[in-house]
């Protein structure tokens, strides 16, 4: 092909490619400022923005609104104790948001997910793969101790919900609060792989999701209510 023949970017789309590659150097600055200086911020219970985290759509990542975030939050604060275990699996934005709103004051909370930058929260960090739900690290000590599991399994299709539940199974208490969230057409599996059942609650994203997304849950509360009642 000639050169003259080259497809070539308009102005304003070089434009646009620029600023978002000059916004996508700024995140990633900040996350490596974020991991080198990770011990002083836990230290001075400082907030960590979420933003930091660019979304990897090839891992099918997409991170809660803020409401949908806090929401998730409140049901873990409303149904919990202070010294109770709280399991986050493949949902770090909820976890995230929980440190932040926690900080310092509740030391039993975990984040079990497959992208490493996670890792920052050291202890409470466990790297998880749906594909192997009971080979993780630390499984046998971690076994039956959640009071709380929030789970957010990552693809949409029964393969990677049902390996999701065994996790869920082999971490949960015996008397576990388990809420789920993952498409609408997930109900009748979630509802048969550990009885939880459609909630009034949507959960949102911060860039907007084409597929209907909604909370599965195993109780009720203030706030958290069956629809199928």
């Amino acid at each position: 092909m000639d050169s003259d023949d080259m497809p070539t970017l308009s102005a304003d789309a070089l434009a646009a490619l620029q600023s978002f590659l000059t916004e996508k150097q700024e995140l990633d600055d900040q996350f490596a400022s974020l991991q080198q200086n990770a011990d002083e911020v836990f230290a001075n219970n400082k907030k960590i923005d979420m933003a930091y985290f660019q979304e990897d759509w090839q891992l099918s990542q997409f991170w809660y609104d803020e409401a949908t975030a806090n929401f998730i939050v409140e049901r873990v604060l409303e149904n919990t104790k202070s010294d109770d275990s709280i399991a986050f699996i493949s949902s770090p934005t909820a976890y995230v948001a929980f440190h932040n709103t926690v900080a310092g004051k509740r030391e039993n909370a975990y984040v079990f997910e497959f992208d490493e930058r996670f890792d920052l929260f050291k202890e409470k960090f466990v790297h998880y793969d749906f594909n192997k739900p009971l080979d993780f690290a630390r499984a046998e000590s971690l076994k039956g101790k959640f009071k709380f599991v929030v789970a957010d399994p990552p693809f949409l299709n029964e393969d990677c919900l049902s390996q999701t539940m065994k996790t869920v199974r082999f971490l949960a208490a015996d008397d576990a609060l388990v809420m789920i969230n993952t498409g609408a057409i997930m109900e009748d599996l979630a509802k048969k792989l550990i009885g939880a059942r459609l909630t009034g609650f949507c959960p949102m994203h911060r860039g907007g999701l084409s597929n209907e997304f909604r909370c599965f849950s195993t109780f009720e509360d203030s706030k958290l209510k069956w629809t199928d009642k």
